[in-house]
């Protein structure tokens, strides 16, 4: 890389910006869009059929057991299947006679007795006190 020489400056950015409308990109290689998209000349099916993908060593591990578990319980009979069978059955039904009746009874309805109702409350007929002493507390 060569020094800059005294008389050469650096552009500013509005100079940069006045020769950007000025720039005209160079034309690609003729060759490159060829490199890049080859033409088809084979059929689709030939290219599905050939197609790779790169799939990971655990991975295809993992797949590779599950499919031969899956197919060994596939292959074993009785083991994961269910058979579900249905009947019919019917049940005989017997009549038996309701009888509604509507029986009116007189009684006296209480209101519910509440926190405050102190009217069925008693004074204690005798008391007898009990002292309960702690086996580790001496007299």
């Amino acid at each position: 890389m060569e020094p800059f020489d005294k008389q050469e400056q650096e552009l500013s950015d509005r100079e940069l910006d006045a020769l950007l409308p000025q720039w005209k990109v160079p034309s690609a290689p003729t060759h490159l869009r060829a490199a890049i998209f080859p033409e088809d000349t084979e059929p689709w099916w030939r290219r599905f059929w050939s197609t790779s993908v790169r799939v990971p060593v655990p991975v295809a591990c993992c797949l590779a057991l599950l499919l031969a578990l899956g197919g060994w319980r596939w292959m074993v009979p009785g083991v994961g299947r269910v058979v579900m069978k249905t009947e019919r059955v019917e049940v005989p039904v017997v009549k038996t006679e309701v009888v509604t009746r509507t029986v009116y009874r007189d009684r006296i309805v209480r209101a519910p007795r509440t926190a405050r109702d102190f009217s069925a409350l008693e004074p204690v007929a005798e008391l007898r006190p009990r002292i309960i002493r702690s086996v580790h507390v001496q007299d």
